[in-house]
């Protein structure tokens, strides 16, 4: 065979691998997000044909809006606690309110205390000062 045609048949070799490497990478990448997209839209299909369907046929509708008793329990409770803190920051602001606050006493004057100085030692004869 003819050496040039060898080099061309290699690099369309190489540029075909090429190509179908890209479209195998491509294609890994779609299908897990095309599958999540027809799920999706499968289960909102069935919520908005089977599933609606079956809550609006119920008889009671004003049932399905009430509230629980553990929801009713849980907002009392809230509420009360509510109040408690309401009537302890009434107290600490009465606290806070009623408290005076009393400056400090300005310094001493001690000037007119005589301070003792303390001598030098009587010098040694004979030592130079």
């Amino acid at each position: 065979m003819d050496p040039q045609l060898e080099r061309q048949v290699e690099t369309i070799r190489n540029l075909v691998d090429s190509y179908m490497s890209i479209i195998n990478k491509c294609i890994r990448d779609l299908i897990p997000k095309t599958i999540m997209h027809l799920m999706v839209n499968n289960v909102k299909d069935f919520i908005n044909s089977e599933l609606l369907a079956q809550l609006y046929s119920s008889e009671d509708q004003n049932t399905l809006m009430e509230e629980s008793a553990e929801q009713a329990q849980r907002r009392d409770e809230m509420l009360r606690m509510y109040q408690a803190l309401k009537e302890a920051l009434v107290i600490i602001s009465d606290i806070n309110t009623a408290t005076t606050f009393t400056p400090a006493p300005p310094p001493v004057d001690d000037s007119w205390i005589q301070h003792t100085r303390r001598r030098p030692p009587p010098a040694v004869p004979g030592r130079p000062s």
